[in-house]
Parts: structure tokens; sequence; C-alpha cells
């Protein structure tokens, strides 16, 4: 008995963490770019109501209000910032300041790889990731999930036979971030009927979060990629 109560704490405790755990992150994420934000625009803030002349500043709810207008200003910016990146002159402007930052050495990679992720993970509505699939990788009987980057096919002699492949990120548990990419012929493809979002959650909880049978959402490779 005292095994299976055990058992039943252990089972639920762990089920409490995983549906704890990502308010965790996100609360703390908050907090962490509400600091940021504090540290670095606050000061601002205060400098400018001082040349204003408002009165009250050490005050208790001053302390506190500063820093929301802070943040309400800093979303008020990166709202800005987005609607000027949605116009042509706004394009051409970022596609400048990135190009310059492209030539610094040390940021260039770390801003390159930064943007690249971004986009492929579908940040500032582009994504790079069509379709969701599974591969027989490492070796024969063991499946792998994995996001084909592109349509294009390219073929690959295999003695006499061109096969052609697609490019096929494959991401790492817990962290969809890293990873590798091969060329995977199409015929060895199984396309998965789930969004982008559904693959990278399965990817993040290590399989806990999955649908009840994946092998019912397969289906073979197509050369029309799934539309929507």
């Amino acid at each position: 008995m005292s095994a299976r109560v055990l058992a039943h704490i252990r089972r639920h405790l762990v089920r409490g963490i995983i549906v704890v755990l990502p308010l965790l992150i996100t609360v703390w994420l908050l907090r962490l770019l509400f600091l940021v934000l504090n540290d670095n625009v606050t000061p601002y803030v205060r400098a400018l109501l001082d040349v204003l002349g408002i009165p009250g500043l050490e005050r208790w709810f001053a302390r506190l209000g500063i820093p929301v207008i802070g943040v309400m200003l800093t979303v008020a910016a990166l709202y800005g910032i987005g609607l000027l990146g949605g116009n042509l002159a706004g394009r051409r402007l970022v596609g400048w300041i990135e190009t310059t930052i492209l030539r610094i050495p040390l940021v260039r990679g770390i801003y390159g790889a930064a943007r690249q992720l971004l986009d492929a993970f579908g940040a500032g509505g582009t994504r790079t990731f069509s379709r969701v699939v599974m591969l027989e990788y490492p070796r024969r009987g063991l499946w792998t999930l994995g996001f084909v980057t592109s349509e294009s096919e390219h073929l690959i002699a295999e003695g006499a036979e061109a096969l052609a492949t697609v490019p096929v990120f494959l991401p790492t548990t817990p962290n969809p971030t890293s990873g590798w990419m091969i060329l995977v012929p199409t015929r060895d493809l199984q396309v998965i009927d789930m969004s982008i979002e559904d693959g990278i959650k399965l990817i993040v909880s290590g399989g806990i979060v999955a649908p009840a049978n994946l092998g019912r959402l397969l289906r073979a490779w197509t050369s029309s990629p799934p539309q929507g």
C-alpha cells in the first residue's frame, strides 16, 4: 500500500510541477523584463518629470507609477517601431540598420544567429518551418520529429538514381533552438498533421504534451505543402 501511495504522490507531484513550471517561468521572464526596463528607462522618465517640474516624485505612489510609465513608453516605442517596419520606407531603414550591424565582426554572429532563429520560429510574421515531419533517425526503427525548412527539393544522386531531398531541421529536447539540419529523401518522410506550434510544444515537453496517438496523424509526403 505504501508503494502505491508513494507512486500516487509522485505522479501528481510531477503533474503539478508541469502545470506550475510554465507559469513560474513566465512570471520570472516578465519580472526580468520589468527590472531591465526599470533600470534603463525609469531614470530618464524621472529626469523628464523633474524637468517638467512635476512635484511629489519622492512619494510612494510616484515610485510605483514612474516604472509603470516607463513600461508603457517602452511598449509604445516598440509598437511605433513595428509600424515603421511595416511600410516601405521603414523596411528600407531597418534593412540598412541590419546591414550596418552585420558588418560588425563580433556583433554579426550574435545578431545574425538571433535574427535567423526568431525568423525560423515565426517571429515578425514570417515562418521558415513549413511542415512537421517524422523520419527514421538515427537508425531504422527509431523515429525522430523534425521541421521542414524549405519546400525546394534538391536532387542528390544515389548510384544511378537521383533522389529528391528536402532540408529538415532536427531540434533537441527540451531546447528546440538548437539542433542540426539534414537533407532527407522525401520518400523517407512522414508528414504529421500538426501545427508548427504543436510540434514545438511536443519537443519542449519531451513528449509529455502529445496527441494520444501520433501514428494516426502520419501521412505520406506530397510535393504540395498543406494549406494554412
